[in-house]
Order: structure tokens, then C-alpha cells, then sequence
């Protein structure tokens, strides 16, 4: 399994898709933050987006989209100067199963959100900027739009199976749209933002990534890993730190946790056996790591995890931008 996809399935990603949203002539919506992320995409006309902490505003046309990473507020707009009315009463009064804002139709957008396992979401969320733009010019935009178009035609007509048609075509842009930013940073090498979606395409660093991922109870050693990818120990310590944003053992041990809390929440095998399914041969070295990277023991995580998963599913609705 490739790196983005063992993240993702530990990350037991659960999309929605909400009813489209009209809006024309002067208009402005005001959205709440969602806990992980949520996503929209322009199937016409145009508009503003303003995300809290982001920078500046960003103009999108019809065919961008864009992720909004973690609890920020945010704002569309046709016109940066008009006043914000709040998204829920816009939601909860649908028109001819649309949200209408403003006067006319000149923009439509639809949109959702994605929940994540909580103890898990910092997996991939912790290495992405609080929005994602993908312009409707990138590579990826012809896979995109045909997505869009798809979605739009399931969220306008409620055929049979289009509740787990949308949920499935969610996924596919999800990892659209990560696909594109991660090619874009990998193209500009930036240092300064460093990531796991980059680093799996960096020439260096991306082998080892699927190395690690694909092999959880090998005894990587930065040495072996620096080996694999013919460098030197050094070079490819500094490379990855620059890349990942964390060093390669600090990476290895909270990609095994992670992965061990899946094993913990889904499995009935005993916290030994877990412990050597992700490469520790002692119980008491294992059960250390864990409690520092998952803030709980295995055997504390194994009670409350239940608990955890079905509070998480509570907060999302069946289908709701949820604004």
C-alpha cells in the first residue's frame, strides 16, 4: 500500500456532500469551521474566498476548488466589501433543494466535509497550510471537473445509491485535490513548508516514505533507510527532516502508534501481539512510545476508543454542508 493510502485508511475518512449552493448579484456567507476539513468546488460563475489565518483573499473561478484545513472560519463573497450573513439559515431554508444567497444564480457551488478518526488526524493534517487551492488551470484539472460534474448531477437528482455515490466521489476529489498540492510543492521544493504530502513525491525522501509505510515491523535504522536510497546517513537525515518536517525515527515511531491505535480499536489481538505486529519485540518499550505519542496507554485507548469513534460519527449529519 503507497503511503497517502495507508494514512487514509487509518484515518477512516468519512465524507459528506451537501445540496448546492446558489448565490447571485451581491452576496457574502459566513461559514463555521469544521472539525477537520471541509471542501468546495465552483461548478459556475465565481467568487471570493477568505480564510481566518490564511492570508489574502483568493479569487475562484468556475471549476476551482478548495480545502479548508481544520477549524477556520471562512467567507465567500461576490465582493469582498459585502457584509457576511450567516451560512446555517441559508441551509436550513433550502429553495427548489438548493441554499439560495442573493438575488439570481450567477454562482453555484457544491461542497461538504470530511471527519477523521480523531486519534488519527494529525497524521495528515498537521503537515497542511489552513487552505488548499486547486485552480481549475493545474494538472489535475480534468480529472477534477470530471469528478465536479459527476457530483453535481448525483447532488441534483436523487437516484438510487446516490448517498454512497456521493460519499465515494468525496473521496475521489479528496485525493484530487491532495494530489495536486502535493505536486505543487514537491515542483517548488519548498523548505519552508514541509510536509508528508510533498515528501512522498521528493526524489529522495519519497522512497524511504514507502519503505517505512510498507513495512511497519522492520527495524528501520537511519542508516538502512539512507542505504535504500543511496545516500549518505547524514544527507538523508537532514533531507528528510527538511522534507517530513520531523526525523526519520520521531516519523517511524508515530506512523507505528498510529497504526498500533488501529490494531488496539479493531482487533481483539492482545497488546504483546500488537505490539510486535509494529516492530517491538517489549511489551514495556511499546507500551511507553504509545502513551507518549497517543496521550493514553494501549490498554486505556483500547476502553475509550468506542467511546471516541462514536462521538466523532454523532457530529456528522447524513447530508449537510454542515455550515
Amino acid at each position: 500500500m503507497d503511503p497517502l493510502s495507508h494514512v487514509l485508511s487509518l484515518l477512516n475518512v468519512r465524507g459528506v456532500v451537501a445540496v448546492p449552493l446558489k448565490a447571485g448579484e451581491r452576496w457574502a456567507m459566513d461559514f463555521e469551521g469544521h472539525r477537520h476539513v471541509k471542501f468546495a468546488a465552483v461548478i459556475n460563475g465565481h467568487c471570493w474566498l477568505t480564510v481566518d489565518g490564511a492570508g489574502a483573499p483568493i479569487e475562484l473561478a468556475q471549476g476551482d476548488c478548495y480545502l479548508v484545513i481544520g477549524d477556520r472560519r471562512y467567507q465567500l463573497a461576490s465582493d469582498l466589501d459585502v457584509e457576511p450573513v450567516p451560512a446555517v439559515p441559508v441551509f436550513t431554508h433550502l429553495v427548489d433543494g438548493a441554499a439560495q444567497c442573493g438575488s439570481g444564480q450567477d454562482t453555484t457551488l457544491i461542497g461538504g466535509n470530511f471527519s477523521f478518526d480523531e486519534a488519527n488526524a494529525a497524521l495528515l493534517l498537521d503537515g497542511l497550510p489552513p487552505v488548499i487551492h486547486v485552480p481549475a488551470a493545474s494538472d489535475h484539472a480534468g480529472l477534477i471537473r470530471a469528478t465536479l460534474h459527476l457530483i453535481g448531477s448525483e447532488a441534483s437528482t436523487a437516484g438510487l445509491g446516490s448517498a454512497l455515490m456521493l460519499d465515494r466521489l468525496a473521496h475521489v476529489l479528496l485525493l484530487q485535490a491532495l494530489r495536486a498540492y502535493a505536486r505543487e510543492r514537491a515542483s517548488a521544493r519548498n523548505e519552508d513548508a514541509p510536509g508528508l504530502l510533498p515528501a512522498l513525491l521528493d526524489p529522495e525522501v519519497g522512497p524511504a516514505l514507502r519503505l517505512m509505510h510498507g513495512d511497519l515491523a522492520r527495524n528501520w535504522t537511519v542508516a538502512g533507510l539512507a542505504t535504500a536510497v543511496t545516500m549518505s546517513r547524514s544527507s538523508f537525515a537532514l533531507r528528510f527532516k527538511a522534507t517530513v518536517g520531523i526525523a526519520p525515527a520521531e516519523y517511524m515511531t508515530r506512523l507505528r502508534m498510529h497504526a498500533a491505535g488501529q490494531l488496539l480499536r479493531e482487533s481483539d489481538l492482545t497488546v504483546s501481539a500488537v505490539a510486535t505486529a509494529v516492530g517491538y519485540a517489549s511489551e514495556t518499550s511499546f507500551s511507553t512510545a504509545f502513551r507518549r505519542v497517543m496521550s493514553a496507554s494501549p490498554h486505556a485507548f483500547r476502553t475509550r476508543a468506542p467511546l471516541i469513534r462514536h462521538a466523532v460519527q454523532a457530529q456528522v449529519p447524513s447530508a449537510s454542508w454542515h455550515p
